[in-house]
């Protein structure tokens, strides 16, 4: 019975550091050591739906694909949590949230690879950074599904151009 509860123990502490590991992570961890910077920076008004559904489903894809780059979630004026439809749909796919919700900085933005917003980003947080807008994709909290839709189509586009870099 012992040895039970330890095996429980291990599993629950494993299970933790996976789910919460990411969340410490900034997007300066994610440099890539030859002088390129590999981050994706998602960026939508709280950084709490679009912005995380997108950096999930980002690192899944670039993932699979055997690419170096890993994406965030970054808000113009963020959520404290990720709302639990977002969570509910992102775990229907086996995916988690990549990171807390955090505001986007003029240092996360230059350091990007690549800054793609859902919303407006205000001059002073977008830095020097040239920022793509994925315009007209709706809103996950309103339909998770034609949100996950849209924005996987466009990931695919992302993708390829990313891997022909």
């Amino acid at each position: 019975m012992m040895r039970i509860s330890h095996f429980c123990l291990r599993v629950v502490l494993a299970a933790s550091i996976g789910l919460f590991a990411p969340e410490f992570m900034t997007t300066s961890a994610w440099a890539d050591t030859d002088g390129g910077n590999k981050t994706i920076v998602f960026v939508c008004l709280h950084g709490v739906v679009n912005s995380q559904m997108a950096a999930a489903y980002f690192n899944k894809a670039a993932s699979e694909r055997g690419l170096p780059y890993r994406a965030v979630s970054r808000g113009i004026d963020p959520y404290s949590s990720i709302p639990v439809p977002i969570r509910d749909g992102l775990a229907l796919d086996g995916l988690d949230p990549t990171n807390a919700p955090g505001v986007l900085t003029p240092a996360d933005a230059n350091n990007a690879g690549r800054l793609l917003a859902f919303d407006a980003v205000p001059a002073e947080l977008k830095g020097n950074a040239s920022v793509t807008y994925w315009s007209g994709v709706p809103l996950g909290i309103n339909d998770y599904d034609a949100a996950r839709d849209a924005i996987l189509q466009r990931i695919d586009e992302l993708i390829s151009t990313l891997a022909m870099e």
